[in-house]
């Protein structure tokens, strides 16, 4: 766990939250003060992939002095979620509410005012060390904890749908005061702007919801096995069968949390009772399975970078490509969800009638090609998608960037083809030139492509003998693993060409 004091605003945009709260704490460490813990760890989730287990949950954290002490506020926010959610709660001094509420949002980072550890760690910040050992703490400025800013914030940035939570949150000083620290925090650090009237804020209380405690989940192994980590047996593992990450989240958050209201989970029954007798279930959990994760899509309109660049602008046009694949969804999802008639089904799926939905689609449509769907595939067939998604014929520069990429790729093949017919053999499509070289010369060879090098060739390592070397042809040789990557001058040449007007590509499909 690190400690920093973060006096004033950073502006460090970044490929990821982890990479970017890293480059963020870099710029200052050099002058800001620090308090040495136990090195961070990333500790896997149960049973999921390495990309589920990715967090990006900031959480700032409140506490009450004086008459108030033992009153604690927390705001939380998903850098790849547009929600804030607002929590404030009386605690004892073990704080088991305080510390079940961050198992469940599992932060990367804990934003709280440099008096919790200065002059004396306070009970709290030592929790915090001992129980998320993963997780980075960073103290700021206590002025920044202002429950005025706070208000202000919600009035901004919350949904007009949502509006109401102003009510819930009345008063609520300490929660109030985290979520101003928690916004200043993440526009410093993420370098970005948050969108007015983008952001779903809500108030949770714990009425509502049965409390488990850390020690007690660790033992039922709720969510954890407490053998291996890694291993799905867990009750988490054993029920999830979630085909969206949005899903596992809720599923993870109801383990954790239980509901106890009556009513919601006679709601809940109701709509498995009917999913289950109808032949439906298969239509609709086939319409959700092929949806991304949504809630990552939203947060385009949720944090919106201060600068624009090359990596800006490849993200939005992945934004745009994948937000006219789940809008294509929606009318699938709706048709399997019609015949449905309890309560909360039915409210899905009036949701999805929404007029808006084929309206953004249209316009959508208006711009983007039709001829590439979106499909999960290698580096080489998404550039070529991101490449080609804007209609041709909308933008002149544009089409010419296209043909100069043509042209590049065009030259690699030749290039490829030179080479065959240096070492005499016949012209061939590019897959079976590799394999000719690799005849040649006793090595079994492959074209690869990655986003930094472009076109490059791999052999293994194994393949070769011990007195045997490349031939001189092949430059810039590194081994990674088992596999030996090279290249040559000309198809470098070729690849910054190609890389050049992918650039132009990018930038002018982003206007």
């Amino acid at each position: 766990m690190s400690v920093f004091w973060c006096p004033r605003p950073l502006g460090t945009p970044s490929r990821s939250p982890r990479a970017t709260l890293e480059q963020g704490r870099e710029r200052f460490s050099s002058w800001a003060p620090r308090v040495p813990l136990p090195a961070s760890r990333f500790r896997a989730a149960p049973g999921g992939s390495r990309r589920q287990r990715q967090r990006s949950v900031v959480v700032a954290l409140a506490e009450g002095r004086g008459i108030a002490r033992g009153e604690v506020g927390l705001a939380s926010t998903d850098l790849r979620c547009p929600e804030l959610v607002l929590c404030q709660f009386p605690d004892s001094q073990p704080y088991v509410k305080a510390i079940t509420k961050l198992q469940v949002l599992r932060p990367l980072e804990v934003v709280m005012p440099h008096t919790a550890c200065n002059p004396n760690a306070s009970k709290m910040f030592t929790l915090l060390r001992d129980y998320f050992p993963e997780a980075h703490v960073t103290t700021v400025l206590r002025k920044y904890f202002n429950d005025e800013r706070g208000t202000d914030a919600v009035r901004r940035l919350c949904v007009p749908h949502m509006a109401t939570v102003l009510m819930d949150v009345q008063g609520k000083y300490y929660c109030l005061a985290s979520l101003a620290a928690l916004l200043q925090y993440v526009e410093f650090i993420q370098g970005v702007v948050l969108t007015p009237a983008s952001v779903r804020v809500s108030f949770c209380g714990s009425e509502r919801t049965a409390m488990i405690d850390g020690t007690t989940a660790a033992n039922l192994e709720l969510l954890r096995n407490s053998h291996d980590p890694r291993s799905s047996h867990s009750l988490f593992g054993v029920l999830n069968y979630t085909r969206t990450r949005g899903g596992a989240r809720r599923l993870r958050a109801n383990i954790h949390e239980p509901l106890v209201d009556e009513e919601m989970l006679r709601s809940r029954l109701d709509c498995v009772d009917e999913l289950m007798q109808e032949d439906n279930f298969y239509r609709v959990q086939a319409a959700i399975s092929q949806f991304l994760n949504v809630d990552h899509l939203l947060s385009m309109l949720f944090l919106i970078p201060k600068t624009e660049t090359l990596r800006t602008a490849e993200s939005k046009i992945n934004y745009a490509i994948h937000l006219k694949h789940v809008l294509e969804l929606v009318s699938p999802l709706q048709r399997a969800l019609s015949p449905c008639k309890t309560p909360l089904l039915t409210a899905y799926q009036s949701s999805l009638l929404d007029c808006r939905f084929p309206a953004i689609l249209g316009k959508l449509r208006t711009v983007l090609t039709d001829d590439l769907p979106f499909r999960k595939g290698n580096l080489l067939s998404a550039r070529t998608r991101r490449c080609h998604v804007v209609r041709p014929g909308l933008n002149g520069f544009l089409d010419l960037a296209r043909r100069i990429l043509s042209e590049a790729v065009g030259d690699i093949e030749e290039i490829i083809k030179q080479l065959s017919e240096i070492h005499n053999l016949p012209i061939l499509s590019l897959p079976e030139i590799i394999k000719q070289l690799s005849e040649i010369h006793n090595l079994p060879m492959s074209m690869s492509y990655s986003a930094v090098r472009g076109f490059y060739i791999q052999t293994s390592a194994h393949s070769l003998q011990p007195e045997q070397r490349l031939p001189e042809v092949f430059i810039k040789v590194s081994k990674r693993g088992n596999l030996l990557s090279y290249t040559t001058m000309d198809l470098m040449r070729l690849n910054c060409r190609s890389q050049e007007a992918v650039k132009e590509i990018y930038l002018m499909s982003n206007v």
